[in-house]
């Protein structure tokens, strides 16, 4: 089972690697570089933090962030420690420099679906522009060969689970506004 899905994983990132165009390349490039440290959930919570009224949103926004990060960056990916794509077959074709952390689970992505739950649950109005982009970061990943599908579908999941946590458990930390 496992051989097969690695064969599916491998599959892809060959088909994606032969559609790269310098456009595109560049393009994906930017994207996948503003999911950097949730460099772009970050400012999206920055207004959301700054208007009293959206405010529980933006610290919900950094609290999914900090239980993805948690769950995904500290914890799975040693558990697992499932090198890169980058490192191994498509070392050739990569795009940014090789990130230094294990693969499983997309970190990037965790991140960005678990700012769109929170978005979902708590501010609906931006959900689709949010989702969009987090399905952009998500792919770009594996466009730029660090990440194979299954890692970004496990982010998906995680990013799910983490910002429906911190959508449950942000009314309970004494901090945050009510």
């Amino acid at each position: 089972m496992l051989e097969r899905i690695k064969a599916w994983d491998n599959r892809i990132l060959t088909k994606l690697s032969s559609k790269h165009t310098k456009k595109l390349d560049k393009l994906m490039i930017i994207i996948t570089t503003s999911g950097n440290n949730g460099y772009i959930w970050f400012a999206l919570s920055i207004p959301l933090l700054l208007i009293y009224r959206y405010r529980p949103v933006g610290y919900t926004i950094i609290l999914s962030m900090l239980i993805g990060g948690l769950a995904g960056e500290v914890t799975i990916k040693h558990i697992v420690g499932r090198i890169r794509p980058c490192s191994k077959e498509f070392q050739k074709d990569v795009l940014i420099k090789h990130p230094a952390h294990y693969s499983f689970p997309s970190g990037h992505t965790t991140a960005s679906f678990a700012v769109s739950t929170v978005v979902f649950l708590m501010m609906p109005s931006i959900f689709l522009p949010v989702l969009f982009y987090a399905c952009l970061i998500g792919f770009s990943r594996m466009y730029v060969l660090v990440h194979y599908p299954t890692d970004v579908i496990a982010g998906v999941f995680l990013g799910i689970i983490c910002g429906t946590v911190a959508v449950m458990v942000s009314p309970y930390i004494p901090f945050f506004p009510a």
